[in-house]
């Protein structure tokens, strides 16, 4: 299993490597797109949809997501750009950003507020009509804020990316080897408070290693290393539940040795569209 898990990590590595940092940004645009497929179907398998309210999840979620890819490509064909070239920088800032502004508050109430009340009583994912958004506020504003940030500062979202790495790597090295002090029993047996401790202690090696060559403030890396190490463990909590819910394991087979791209991608649901919200607030981007 554990070879199997390193392969396919490999793989996946290669594959973000090349489109992130060799191919033209469309490439990227594209995987991010062909990822948020995967992750809606992957979520509403584990929603249980009916295929009324299948049809409405796909709309609400899909929507905004091809939006942005469309407006993407229409830059990377030379005949409509020679049209709208000069309003690449109009469009992306001043329709699209506010586009994501307004949809990012629909996603901070899904997981301040939804989000420990699902987990505390159960009610939220179980009931018909309200699944029908999750896929709007659970995985499209993470895939928007994904390709905004890209467009504003693509060495900055790689860092954040790297650090959700780190972080889900150390808890599931510390906690194999420390774990003892589960932090969600009934959730999620695994999730130890050592394997927190790990994922922090990683981005706190990362954060000294980047000041390093950086003028960063070291207490602004060590919150923000706290932050991504705890918004991590959110999403990955939450994903568990949602399984546990629907009695299953892995979001799906996709990815051999880790289960689906869900299961892969759940630390980034709720960490990506907050952090980019203190982002804007504190004037990072």
């Amino acid at each position: 299993m554990l070879s199997q898990r390193i392969k396919s990590s490999i793989a996946m590595v290669l594959i973000f490597s090349l489109t992130y940092f060799f191919l033209d940004s469309i490439f990227f645009e594209f995987l991010v797109l062909l990822l948020g497929g995967f992750l809606l179907f992957e979520l509403s398998n584990i929603l249980k949809l009916n295929s009324v309210n299948k049809i409405f999840y796909w709309i609400l979620a899909a929507t905004p997501i091809i939006t942005q890819f469309l407006l993407s490509l229409s830059f990377s064909f030379s005949f409509f750009n020679s049209f709208l070239g000069s309003y690449e920088s109009f469009l992306r800032h001043q329709i699209f950003e506010p586009y994501i502004l307004i949809l990012i508050p629909f996603s901070l109430v899904f997981w301040f507020l939804i989000v420990p009340f699902d987990l505390i009583y159960k009610k939220i994912s179980s009931n018909a009509v309200i699944k029908i958004f999750y896929g709007a506020v659970y995985i499209s504003p993470m895939l928007l804020t994904i390709m905004f940030i890209f467009w504003a500062d693509k060495n900055f979202l790689f860092m954040i990316i790297l650090m959700i790495w780190l972080a889900d790597i150390g808890a599931y090295f510390f906690g194999k080897k420390f774990g003892k002090f589960k932090i969600a029993k009934n959730i999620s047996p695994g999730k130890t408070l050592e394997g927190l401790l790990g994922g922090f202690i990683s981005n706190i090696v990362f954060v000294l290693l980047w000041a390093t060559n950086t003028n960063i403030n070291l207490l602004d890396g060590f919150l923000l290393a706290f932050l991504v190490t705890a918004l991590s463990l959110y999403g990955d909590i939450y994903e568990s539940f949602l399984k546990r819910m629907a009695k299953i394991k892995d979001s799906s087979s996709m990815i051999p040795g880790h289960g689906g791209f869900l299961d892969r991608m759940d630390s980034f649901c709720p960490t990506i569209p907050i952090l980019f919200i203190l982002f804007e607030l504190f004037r990072y981007i």
